[in-house]
């Protein structure tokens, strides 16, 4: 990789970094809706991870790193880090495509293990609430 390569990856990554923290936000808060994190969960969240251009100019094993600390920090102050996860998500709420960007990713979270549960849905109607964005759009 050339510098001028190098410095279009980097700027990239600088850029789109708040989204992946509220992409990771997105997917810790529905994935733990129900008070578990599956297996099937966690294969989505690497999958949505390598299919999206936009996420794919971050280290892999930092997003996850991420996510496990939001997961961990939702099941010891769920309250505290709620607030804190929905503020970077809400960070987004004037820009439809990405709102609707994370969304997309909500919903693949909650319908990973079959149908939704009423906790997931509640996540998911919250998610669409914080981002300004009807639940029925998606």
């Amino acid at each position: 990789m050339n510098f001028v390569d190098k410095l279009k990856s980097d700027t990239a990554r600088y850029w789109d970094k708040p989204f992946l923290k509220a992409s990771m936000a997105v997917c810790a808060m529905t994935a733990l809706a129900d008070g578990e994190v599956s297996l099937s969960e966690r294969y989505r969240v690497d999958a949505i991870l390598g299919a999206m251009d936009r996420l794919q100019v971050h280290n892999l094993a930092k997003a996850v790193e991420i996510l496990d600390d939001y997961i961990n920090a939702l099941r010891t102050e769920r309250e505290t880090a709620g607030k804190v996860l929905e503020g970077k998500i809400a960070r987004f709420s004037d820009d439809y495509k990405s709102a609707r960007t994370l969304l997309r990713i909500a919903y693949l979270i909650v319908t990973t293990d079959g149908e939704a549960a009423e906790s997931e849905r509640a996540v998911f109607n919250q998610i669409c609430a914080t981002l300004n964005v009807a639940s029925g759009e998606i």
